[in-house]
């Protein structure tokens, strides 16, 4: 046993006297990371290794070697893996690639739940663009060359074409908007940013690359002609029987500024026809394959839930539409979904997708010749840009929408009205000729 004592600490010895800059950089008690020790081949030829210890995402501590002909070589290498291992907690991270450690990323935003599901399936969505283009590259070597050359890239080509492609064929592509990369550079940056703090990297590569500027994008709003058009192609959509309850859909979206999913989440219990009110706190979204998801009580935000008036004229259209939904109830027989009974259901009552309802509403748009406007946020800016040009205070506006300040409202969606700034300007200068009226008395 004191032999094994006494080798060791000859062998102990020998390594520190070896390590780039010898012993005395080295405190008593302090653990030894990387090392350089030498060794002789079963040829007789003497070389160097460097030594360095690596934990695992165990935590357990693997050796590794690497081994050169000259000392100062392996001195020099022990030293960079030394303050590599320091830096990064973690010594095995340069073996993990951007997709594997996206991957284990997503598992933990989803295990500590404090992500939406709507905002994990759009985490998962870009950080997927993004492996596209630099999945495969070690997160360690990952450049800031690279993420610029994968920005580069996915601009030209990075979305999915809008046309389904024939069987058998790739479906094509389109580009990506600036606000678009925006967001997959902010994501990319979060998920390395949090690669830094886990220790896995030294740095954040996306810190050296300059984020994407999209300026602020002009929104177009329906004229009141447009939207008289857009009203009565749904109308006729609805007589059809192709699309049953359109006309109330789209009149609900011009007068109410509902969202997509608040729309699409829309059921006979949240609404009073005595009150004339409609609750909003249920809503659909779209799944990672676009399948609709019915969500309770889960609105965008927590001033998203709210509650808000109609016009009395759209209690009789309600009415019709129950109608119009029982039949449909009687039609198909126990399976319908009656709990909670949707407005705007698919078959048997289930949520209708929300891609399905943007289809519709582009068709409504192509046939009444509107160009340049969101399929159902464009009637969110329309109704706020309505409501502020017709005198409603903007705190009303504000509430009506659903946002938490009003700042918000008057910053993103209310627009100018084409006209008002003339009758503006007739007001003004019929205050303007009262005043010098006034001054023109004795």
């Amino acid at each position: 046993m004191r032999r094994l004592v006494r080798f060791a600490a000859t062998r102990n010895a020998v390594l520190l006297a070896l390590m780039p800059g010898g012993a005395q950089h080295i405190k008593k008690g302090e653990k030894v990371m990387a090392s350089v020790r030498r060794q002789v081949s079963s040829t007789g030829t003497t070389y160097f290794q460097a030594v360095w210890s690596l934990t695992g995402r165990d935590g357990t501590t693997k050796r590794q070697t690497k081994s050169f002909t000259r000392q100062a070589e392996a001195k020099a290498y022990a030293a960079k893996m030394e303050a590599e291992c320091e830096k990064r907690g973690i010594g095995d991270a340069e073996k993990q690639t951007f997709t594997a450690f996206t991957e284990r990323l997503l598992a933990y935003w989803q295990a500590r739940g404090e992500l939406a599901e709507t905002s994990l399936i759009g985490y998962r969505r870009n950080l997927g663009l993004l492996c596209r283009e630099i999945g495969h590259i070690q997160i360690g070597k990952l450049s800031p060359l690279h993420i610029d050359e994968a920005l580069a890239v996915l601009k030209v080509n990075g979305g999915a074409g809008r046309k389904l492609a024939k069987e058998g064929e790739p479906r094509g592509t389109r580009p990506l908007a600036d606000r678009t990369l925006l967001h997959l550079y902010r994501i990319g940056s979060n998920a390395m940013e949090q690669a830094r703090r886990w220790k896995l990297v030294a740095s954040n590569p996306f810190k050296d690359v300059k984020a994407p500027s999209p300026g602020k994008s002009k929104i177009r709003i329906m004229t009141e002609a447009e939207a008289v058009s857009v009203y009565q192609a749904a109308a006729r959509a609805d007589d059809s029987g192709k699309h049953p309850g359109m006309t109330l859909l789209v009149a609900l979206l011009m007068v109410c500024g509902m969202r997509r999913s608040e729309i699409l989440g829309l059921a006979f219990d949240a609404i009073d026809l005595n009150a004339e009110t409609i609750s909003i706190f249920r809503t659909v979204v779209a799944g990672e394959k676009g399948e609709p998801i019915l969500r309770d009580d889960r609105a965008k935000s927590e001033t998203s839930i709210r509650t808000i008036s109609i016009p009395s004229e759209f209690v009789p259209m309600v009415q019709k539409h129950r109608t119009v939904i029982n039949e449909m109830m009687l039609a198909w027989g126990k399976g319908y979904q009656r709990e909670p009974l949707l407005l705007f259901p698919t078959f048997g009552g289930a949520p209708l997708p929300p891609g399905v309802l943007t289809i519709r509403l582009r068709q409504l748009h192509r046939q009444s010749g509107v160009k340049g406007v969101a399929p159902t946020h464009g009637f969110r800016h329309g109704m706020a840009s309505a409501m502020v040009a017709g005198g409603i205070d903007i705190k009303t506006v504000s509430e009506r929408l659903g946002h938490s300040t009003t700042s918000f409202t008057l910053q993103t969606y209310v627009h100018a009205v084409k006209g008002r700034d003339k009758a503006a300007a007739d007001q003004l200068g019929k205050q303007f000729s009262a005043m010098i009226a006034a001054s023109d008395k004795p």
